[in-house]
């Protein structure tokens, strides 16, 4: 059992807790102090250290939680794998080494678990933007809606029932956006919810990875081209999972001068009016999240 609280809560929980790590000595321990603080405790914490070079392991032990070491860094994704095959009980969750659950974060997703594959509460930034489903309610999420119009679902405050992330084939080596990868293929096998209340804080540091808009695109046209090999996902549909790329690249190159690319996606976005509607809806869902911030 991670660490110790002055009232200690009366039940725990058939879960484990899966938390990656690299070289996070100095923000672990935050982590691991607000599972112990949960009003429902997991029955396992589990830190996979990915090959770091600081005391991140020896931090995770103090803290009480059991640690799997891995020689080699592979990323966030394999090293959650290994968490995940190494666990034995019905529940995963998920929580991110620098993030950290509010205190009955665990006991709500639970309580909204029942025949559900996966339950998600969204966080809420340390500047205080929310981060994932910013609609105030809960909502029903499936593989196309974590998608089209995306952005309900944050790693850090996932609860995932661990034979469906087996049958769904687990992470895959994907360099960005392998979360967003797993769960359209985890909600292909069941339901899911995106609630609207906060379940934890996600903190902002330098140490981020530098967001490599490139890449995440190249990842992001993978995902994509995986969906339009499933029965439930058509063209139409990739447009709209375009859509939001093409209105933020419209933005950018009107910013930088540059109207050629600009025009380009002026043109994209005026001859497919079936994506007029994804656009509003996800400029809506931005001012929400940002509203939250005053």
């Amino acid at each position: 059992m991670v660490g110790t609280t002055e009232h200690e809560p009366s039940t725990s929980a058939d879960v484990t807790v899966v938390m990656p790590a690299m070289n996070r000595a100095h923000l672990i321990g935050r982590a691991l102090d607000s599972i112990a603080a949960q009003t429902v405790r997991p029955s396992s914490v589990l830190v996979v250290d990915d090959a770091s070079t600081d005391d991140t392991v020896r931090v995770a032990r103090e803290h009480g939680a059991s640690v799997l070491e891995l020689a080699v860094n592979g990323g966030s994704g394999p090293a959650r794998n290994r968490g995940i095959e190494a666990a034995t009980t019905e529940w995963i969750a998920f929580l991110d080494s620098d993030d950290t659950w509010l205190p009955d974060h665990l006991e709500t997703v639970l309580a909204e678990a029942g025949d559900r594959v996966l339950v998600g509460a969204p966080g809420r930034s340390s500047g205080g933007r929310i981060i994932g489903n910013a609609w105030g309610g809960d909502l029903t999420v499936s593989a196309r809606s974590v998608l089209v119009p995306g952005d309900l679902i944050c790693t850090s405050g996932v609860l995932v029932r661990r034979r469906t992330l087996l049958e769904a084939g687990l992470f895959r080596p994907l360099r960005r956006a392998q979360d967003l990868d797993m769960w359209i293929r985890v909600l292909e096998l069941g339901d899911g919810v995106a609630l609207g209340r906060p379940g934890f804080t996600y903190y902002l540091h330098e140490q981020q990875a530098i967001h490599d808009s490139d890449l995440m695109r190249d990842c992001y046209g993978q995902i994509v081209d995986y969906c339009l090999t499933r029965p439930w996902f058509g063209a139409k549909d990739a447009d709209r999972a375009w859509a939001r790329w093409h209105w933020d690249g419209l933005r950018a190159a009107a910013a930088a001068g540059d109207r050629t690319a600009a025009a380009a996606d002026v043109r994209w976005l005026a001859t497919r009016p079936h994506t007029w509607r994804t656009v509003v809806d996800k400029l809506r869902e931005r001012r929400r999240s940002r509203a939250a911030e005053s």
